[in-house]
């Protein structure tokens, strides 16, 4: 029985962990915690985002996607390279998983590689999307995938990392305003503390995030914190929130209920 959604925003990308040492910082990070900081923002649904360092193994991040039915959606790691990686792929589609997190490497593109070709044409016909991590010299392979691949919705992490820099290239944005060209990608307009100058407000990001806007649209733009990160002093979460609902002046109130839930609602909240 599905459970209906409760009215507040979507968050695009978070990651959750159990305690975990030294592995991470924060060294724990789990649902109930990010409940505690993202309810008083007005944020009622999540997008999970496997964490690198659990590689493959989502076993934690689904259990919390079954432990709060409705609340969370997940977006998963797998090996593209593995030979039954079909049926890895269904077996996680029904647990959750709404897309597939993927990054560069660094011996051959995307375009290259056979089992990144094989996944991103599993996910099309399954209605999963890509989650590309990468940064802004990436963004040749995400379009070569999407000439072969035009079935499959993308969502790119962080405006790509355009500022990760500390640097806003001119090059960079136009670049990634470049794959709007493919209906299926979106945008994930998150990580503010770790672009352009990284300090709140963040509004040295509006030029670049209304260039975006400008070329994708906000159907196709979703916003994400990227908690616990986001949430770490000198930062705070409720920051990267009012960015979006206070500062983006150029968005009408249905643009900006299409970037806080109706664009992932649409892309990973579906049965």
């Amino acid at each position: 029985m599905s459970v209906p959604p409760k009215p507040g925003f979507i968050d695009a990308h978070i990651h959750v962990w159990p305690e975990s040492g030294d592995r991470a910082k924060p060294s724990r990070y789990t649902a109930e915690d990010h409940f505690a900081i993202a309810e008083p923002a007005g944020v009622t649904r999540t997008v999970l985002i496997q964490p690198g360092m659990f590689r493959v193994d989502n076993s934690y991040m689904l259990n919390a996607v079954r432990t709060h039915p409705g609340v969370f959606s997940a977006v998963a790691v797998v090996d593209a390279d593995a030979a039954e990686l079909e049926r890895t792929v269904d077996e996680l589609h029904g647990q959750g998983v709404r897309g597939f997190r993927i990054s560069a490497r660094k011996d051959k593109p995307w375009s290259e590689w056979e089992g990144m070709q094989r996944l991103w044409g599993i996910a099309g016909k399954r209605g999963i999307s890509m989650c590309p991590l990468i940064n802004p010299d990436a963004f040749p392979w995400v379009a070569a995938l999407c000439e072969t691949h035009p079935e499959t919705t993308v969502a790119i992490d962080h405006l790509g990392r355009v500022g990760a820099t500390g640097a806003i290239l001119d090059s960079e944005v136009r670049a990634l305003c470049g794959l709007a060209r493919f209906p299926r990608v979106h945008v994930k307009v998150s990580a503010f503390y770790a672009l352009g100058k990284k300090a709140a407000p963040y509004t040295d990001l509006v030029p670049m995030i209304r260039q975006v806007f400008e070329t994708f649209g906000p159907r196709r733009l979703m916003w994400g914190s990227d908690a616990p990160y986001q949430a770490q002093p000198p930062h705070n979460y409720a920051a990267a929130v009012t960015l979006v609902r206070e500062y983006l002046r150029f968005a009408s109130r249905e643009d900006r209920e299409w970037m806080l839930g109706k664009t992932a609602e649409r892309v990973f909240f579906f049965a």
